[in-house]
């Protein structure tokens, strides 16, 4: 897997304040979605904070993702 590749995933995750799922990764950074799971498993391995929203209720891809706390304000309650 290329550097670049991994640098473009955490670089969109520490961007996002609200989340980003792997299925919308190939159009804005053009990098596969298996291959974006790939890099965020890896990121969390290396002890990158990693938060997501909706896991374990929705498929993995659809599971949104952000290196840093999301904020939740548009979140149904």
């Amino acid at each position: 897997m290329a550097q670049t590749q991994i640098q473009k995933v955490r670089d969109l995750l520490i961007a996002t304040r609200y989340g980003v799922s792997a299925s919308e990764m190939p159009i804005t950074i053009q990098v596969p979605q298996d291959e974006a799971l790939e890099i965020i498993e890896q990121l969390k391995a290396s002890g990158e904070d990693i938060h997501s929203l909706g896991e374990g209720t929705n498929a993995k891809e659809l599971v949104l993702y952000s290196i840093g706390k999301i904020d939740e304000g548009i979140t149904p309650t």
